[in-house]
């Protein structure tokens, strides 16, 4: 899942790490990615060739002052230190960040990612955040995958779940009905999300155009 929020965030726009995570937590509401956790992701992508580094702002020095051997002199010189040291912290060189894009290897993972079958509710609803970068035809063949099997699952009995529902307990009772109405919901969702894709296509007469982007960071 991180590598799809990587990928999708980048193919958007190159990004600093700590742009990057941001803008994962507001554009697809992943919270939880650490540092940690996110930056062997880049690294481990960037060895793959998924991944290059864009640009790299090194540590910037602090300027060398000489010591005046009286004691106004070395106050001065104290002063000139910690001036040069906020105007560092201002400017955002108290560390060097490293600027991240995607590689062409990279969009073909993205792609890769986006349409494999393989999906839980969490990748579902990252796979929907970056569909703009599918072609229709595939975007249409991922809702409909993902609508088969929330079909199955609502068919599903209960025990089939591995889950045996106490009929005096009205609370698990509730909430297996709201279960189910979220999945009635989703089907809904899904349903105009078909009929809109299939009425973009009639507009623009094929189904085999490329990735729609979007350039906005």
């Amino acid at each position: 899942m991180i590598d799809l929020a990587i990928l999708g965030t980048l193919r958007e726009h190159d990004r600093h790490g700590y742009d990057l995570r941001k803008r994962i937590a507001e554009r697809v509401g992943i919270r939880a990615i650490s540092f940690g956790s996110l930056y062997p992701a880049l690294s481990r992508l960037e060895a793959a060739g998924a991944v290059r580094t864009v640009e790299s702002t090194a540590r910037a020095a602090l300027p060398v002052i000489p010591m005046t051997g009286s004691l106004s002199g070395e106050a001065n010189a104290f002063l000139a230190r910690q001036r040069a040291a906020a105007t560092r912290a201002v400017a955002g060189l108290a560390r060097g960040k490293r600027v991240f894009g995607i590689t062409n290897e990279g969009e073909s993972l993205l792609q890769q990612l986006l349409v494999d079958p393989a999906t839980d509710d969490r990748d579902f609803a990252l796979k929907v955040a970056f569909c703009r970068y599918l072609s229709p035809d595939r975007r249409v063949a991922l809702f409909e995958r993902r609508r088969a099997q929330l079909v199955a699952r609502l068919a599903e009995p209960v025990s089939h779940r591995g889950v045996e529902d106490d009929p005096l307990d009205p609370y698990l009772s509730s909430l297996r009905e709201r279960d189910r109405q979220l999945v009635v919901l989703d089907l809904a969702w899904l349903d105009q999300l078909i009929t809109a894709e299939h009425s973009r296509v009639g507009v623009s007469g094929s189904a085999s155009h490329g990735p729609e982007q979007e350039d906005n960071p």
